[in-house]
C-alpha cells in the first residue's frame, strides 16, 4: 500500500535534515514513527537513513557526494510512488559451526577455571577468532556498472520512469560546504573502533553465540510505481 500522508511527511523530515534546519537527534527521534508504518517504501526510507547519521553525538548533515546523490534518489521513491520489495534469506555455512565449537570451548573454560574476570584474559584468542569469523560471514557481492547511480533502484530504465513520474521532483545539488565536515576525528574514529575489537575480544561467547545463527541476507528491489 502507499500512505501518500507519511511519504510527503518523511520526504520533508530528510529535507529538513539534508537543508541543515535539523541535527541528527531530531532526526533520529522523528523517524521512529515511520519505521513501522505499513508502506514498505516508507519503511525502508526510514531504516536506510540510520545508516547515515551518529545516534550518539548530535551533528549536522555530514554526508559525501554520493551520499547526497543517494538521499535524493531515496526522495525520489518517495514522491513517485515507488513500490519496496524486500525479500530475507537465511544461509548456513561452515562458519557456523567453528562458531558453536569455540563457543563450547569457551564454556568449557568456564567449567574448569570457575567463573570470574580471569575468563575475560582466557577469551580473547576466541574473540580474535570470532572477528575473523565476521569476514567471512560477509557476503562476496560485486556491484553492478550503474549502482552507484541507480541504487536503490533496480536500474537506469526505472529510475527515468520514477524521474517522470514525480514530475514535480528536483533534485537539488551538493552542498560543497559540507564535503570537509566529519561527525568525529580521525584519531576518534580510531579510538572507538579499537575500543570495539576490544570489547569483542574479551567478551567473545556472546558475538560466537550470534555468530552460530545462519547468516541473513536482505535484498531489497525498489519498483516505480
Amino acid at each position: 500500500m502507499i500512505d501518500r500522508n507519511a511519504r510527503n511527511n518523511l520526504a520533508t523530515l530528510i529535507r529538513r535534515y539534508l537543508y541543515e534546519q535539523i541535527k541528527a537527534f531530531d532526526l533520529d527521534e522523528a523517524l521512529d514513527p515511520f519505521r513501522d508504518s505499513d508502506d514498505s517504501g516508507v519503511r525502508f526510507v526510514a531504516n536506510t537513513m540510520w545508516y547515515h547519521y551518529d545516534d550518539c553525538d548530535d551533528h549536522l548533515i555530514v554526508a559525501s557526494k554520493q551520499q547526497w546523490d543517494y538521499f535524493q534518489r531515496l526522495l525520489l521513491l518517495l514522491e513517485s510512488n515507488s513500490m519496496v520489495i524486500q525479500e530475507r534469506q537465511r544461509q548456513w555455512s561452515v562458519t557456523q559451526l567453528f562458531a558453536a565449537l569455540l563457543l563450547t570451548a569457551c564454556i568449557g573454560l568456564a567449567f574448569c577455571f570457575g567463573v570470574g574476570y580471569h575468563l575475560l584474559v582466557f577469551f580473547i584468542p576466541f574473540g580474535l577468532a570470532s572477528i575473523g569469523l565476521s569476514h567471512l560471514r560477509r557476503p562476496n557481492i560485486e556491484p553492478g556498472p550503474c549502482d552507484e547511480i541507480v541504487t536503490p533502484f533496480s536500474s537506469i530504465r526505472d529510475l527515468r520512469i520514477a524521474y517522470d513520474a514525480a514530475r514535480h521532483f528536483k533534485k537539488h545539488q551538493f552542498p560543497r560546504h559540507i564535503e570537509a565536515r566529519l561527525i568525529r576525528s580521525p584519531f576518534m574514529s580510531a579510538f572507538w573502533t579499537f575500543h570495539m575489537y576490544v570489547m569483542w575480544a574479551i567478551f567473545a561467547p556472546a558475538p560466537l553465540l550470534v555468530q552460530c545463527a545462519p547468516v541473513t541476507f536482505d535484498s531489497t528491489v525498489v519498483k516505480p510505481g
